[in-house]
């Protein structure tokens, strides 16, 4: 008797047909995908290119509205001198920092206190309204920003870095920061005016003498 149910089983296999027109629509699927991703990258690209302004400048001179009173070590051996504006480095890190606002906003704001059902109305606008803030509230810095650098210039790193630490605090400078490695010098500065920066220089003086690379970074008020 099984073997008379099992033999009037009649397996029926999908027609030819129904396996192209799937396989067909989910390598279109595919296709429309890929298509959509690679419009979004373009289109992302000129947004930012578009919304951040015009990247870095290579300068022929320092510009007129560097501080005079920093000195510039070595003017007729610069190597390049490099303006970045403030308006292209805040809106860039802003754009970064957009969709990661977004996600994260609405997470801190759950990490308060669940209100009572009579503050529902008046807790929810406040939230809003720190959402509102932890998005619109600035996360760059939007001063401008002049670099000079220098390569294979004759005087030593310890030198380099000793006269502009000196010759910076003449001028109201404080050092802050100062970090010594194998082969590198640096140190960060600030004036309560504003202006700040850094000096950084590379180069191991037991090994050959000269300096390899030194940067005077300048952040403008």
């Amino acid at each position: 008797m099984r073997r008379n149910i099992l033999d009037n089983v009649e397996i029926v296999e999908p027609p030819i047909g129904e396996l192209t027109k799937k396989r067909g629509g989910l390598k279109h699927a595919c296709a429309y995908g890929c298509l959509f991703l690679i419009i979004a990258i373009v289109a992302l690209v000129v947004f930012i290119r578009f919304f951040a302004g015009p990247g870095p400048q290579t300068l022929k001179k320092v510009p007129e509205n560097f501080p005079a009173d920093i000195p510039v070590y070595d003017p007729d051996n610069i190597e390049q001198i490099s303006f970045i504006s403030g308006k292209y480095k805040s809106r860039s890190i802003e754009i970064a920092a957009l969709i990661p606002k977004i996600i994260l906003s609405p997470l801190l704001i759950a990490m308060d206190k669940e209100p009572s059902a009579a503050n529902s109305t008046a807790s929810k606008q406040v939230s809003l309204q720190k959402i509102r803030k932890l998005i619109t509230t600035p996360v760059g810095d939007n001063r401008d920003t002049v670099q000079i650098e220098w390569r294979n210039i004759d005087a030593e790193p310890s030198f380099v870095i000793s006269y502009y630490k000196i010759e910076l605090k003449k001028k109201g400078f404080v050092i802050e920061v100062e970090s010594e490695g194998q082969g590198v010098r640096q140190f960060s500065f600030s004036r309560p005016d504003g202006v700040s920066g850094s000096v950084y220089a590379q180069g191991d003086e037991t090994v050959k003498p000269g300096t390899d690379y030194v940067v005077l970074t300048v952040n403008l008020p």
